[in-house]
């Protein structure tokens, strides 16, 4: 196991980085962020970052948009007086490290101008919940992928689920016997039931659901 130096991680590939609550995540990737805008010569709206929930998503984007803005704001200081200021110990140190690099490097002015045009441009950022960038892309893609302008990925199925257990219910049953309907109960098929089948359907997915009459050849 190594230690995570967010200024040393590759920018091609994939890295696994395992991290306990509160060690930094969020700071890392806005690091990377900022190495693929300057590294890569990316725009914001070439980065793709994905995370689980909203708070999360919205977390991300305030401090990726916090991180760049203190980053112009370290390369014009070094930019306007050739020196990096003092950030022994501070969180501002890779910010430093970047510069440095970029200065020596001869590219300073051009950097800090990129990094300008990122800050104005954030709000074109693609920093998305996993079912929101999903939801995106089905969209802006409609006519290949077959699916409506107005359709919307359901992130808890529960509701759905129990809709169609009720309506099937109402439509298997409605004008049936009431000697069927009888029967029904007395075989435990009540909603309640047929809504925990649907569910465990819906969780395996491979699941065979077998009629009632069908027997189980002996393996």
């Amino acid at each position: 196991m190594k230690t995570l130096d967010p200024l040393a991680l590759p920018l091609a590939g994939t890295t696994l980085i395992e991290a306990s609550a509160g060690t930094g995540k969020t700071y890392t990737l806005a690091t990377l962020y900022l190495r693929l805008l300057l590294e890569q010569r990316l725009e914001v709206g070439q980065i793709l970052v994905v995370t689980y929930t909203n708070a999360a998503t919205a977390e991300l984007r305030d401090r990726i948009r916090r991180r760049l803005r203190e980053s112009l704001a370290v390369f014009e200081h070094v930019d306007r007086t050739g020196a990096p200021p003092d950030a022994a110990g501070d969180a501002r140190a890779p910010l430093v490290a970047l510069a440095e690099a970029s200065r020596r490097a001869g590219t300073l002015a051009q950097d800090r101008q990129h990094l300008a045009t990122a800050l104005r441009s954030f709000d074109e950022a693609a920093i998305f919940t996993i079912h929101g960038f999903c939801q995106r892309i089905l969209l802006e893609n409609a006519f290949e992928s077959g699916v409506p302008f107005d359709a919307e990925l359901v992130t808890e199925d529960g509701p759905l689920c129990s809709e169609v257990v009720q309506d099937f219910w109402l439509r298997a049953l409605y004008d049936a016997p009431p000697a069927l309907v009888r029967r029904a109960y007395e075989a435990g098929l009540v909603p309640e039931q047929l809504e925990r089948l649907a569910r465990r359907v819906l969780t395996h997915r491979d699941m065979e659901v077998l009629p009632p009459s069908a027997t189980v050849p002996a393996a």
